[in-house]
C-alpha cells in the first residue's frame, strides 16, 4: 500500500512550524517544560502535531486577517495596484519601504493591460489578477514558481504574528514573580522576528503578484497547455 505524509509543504511551513512555535511560548511561560521531554510515544507525538496543526490553523486565520486584510489590504496597498504605479500609502512608509512599492517597467505594464482588454479589463487590480494568475497555474514553470512564494510568505506572515504573540506572552512570563529573566531576552528576539518576518512577508507576497503579471505580460499568445494532473 501506498503510504504518504498526510501533510503537504505548505502545512508544514505554514501552519506546524507556527503552531509549535506559538505552543513553545506558551509552554515556557507556564513552566510546564511538556514540549521539552527527552522521550515521546507515539500517542504523545501525534497529540502534540495534532494540536500544533490546529493552533496553527487558527493562527492563519488571523494573520491572513491582520497581515492581508488591515496591513496590506488598509494600509500599504496590495501589489496589483501598486505594480502598476496604484500607489495610495503614505509617503512615509513609500520612503521606508521602497522596494515594495516599485513599479513594474512601463512596457510591462502596457503590455499586461493590452491583455486584460481581452477580458473587459482596462485597468489594475483585481479584475487584471484573476486571468493572470490562471494563465500563471496553466504553465508548470510559472505555477512551480508561485507555490514556492505562497509557502514562503505564508510562512514569513504567520511566523511573524507567532512571533508578536509570542513576545507579548513571554513579556509578560518575565513579569511575574519568580519568572525567568531570560524570558525579557526571548520576548526581545521574538519582537524582532516578527518585524524582521513581517519585511520578510512583504517581500514575497509582492513577488507572488510580480511573477503573475511579469509571465502574464510576457508570454506569447498562444494559449498554455494546463497541466497534467
Amino acid at each position: 500500500m501506498d503510504q504518504k505524509i498526510p501533510f503537504t509543504t505548505y502545512d508544514f511551513w505554514a501552519y506546524l512550524s507556527a503552531g509549535f512555535m506559538l505552543l513553545f511560548a506558551l509552554d515556557q511561560a507556564a513552566g510546564t517544560h511538556l514540549l521539552m521531554w527527552e522521550k515521546w510515544t507515539a500517542v504523545q507525538g501525534g497529540m502534540a502535531v495534532s494540536i500544533a496543526y490546529v493552533v496553527g490553523q487558527l493562527v492563519a486565520s488571523a494573520s491572513s486577517w491582520l497581515y492581508e486584510k488591515i496591513l496590506i489590504g488598509k494600509v500599504l496597498g496590495y501589489p496589483s495596484n501598486i505594480l502598476f504605479g496604484n500607489i495610495t500609502a503614505w509617503w512615509g512608509f513609500q520612503k521606508l519601504l521602497p522596494s515594495y512599492f516599485a513599479p513594474l517597467p512601463t512596457e510591462t505594464q502596457k503590455s499586461a493591460l493590452e491583455k486584460g482588454g481581452r477580458f473587459g479589463v482596462d485597468k489594475s487590480g483585481e479584475a487584471l489578477f484573476l486571468p493572470a494568475h490562471v494563465y500563471g497555474r496553466c504553465v508548470p514553470a510559472v505555477a512551480a514558481r508561485l507555490d514556492n512564494f505562497l509557502n514562503l510568505y505564508g510562512f514569513c506572515r504567520n511566523a511573524a504574528l507567532v512571533g508578536l504573540i509570542d513576545a507579548a506572552i513571554l513579556y509578560w512570563s518575565y513579569l511575574q514573580p519568580k519568572s525567568p529573566s531570560e524570558h525579557l531576552l526571548w520576548a526581545r528576539i521574538a519582537l524582532a522576528v516578527s518585524l524582521g518576518m513581517t519585511l520578510r512577508y512583504l517581500k514575497f507576497y509582492r513577488h507572488f503578484a510580480l511573477e503573475v503579471f511579469t509571465s502574464w505580460a510576457l508570454a506569447s499568445d498562444k494559449e498554455p497547455e494546463a497541466k497534467k494532473p
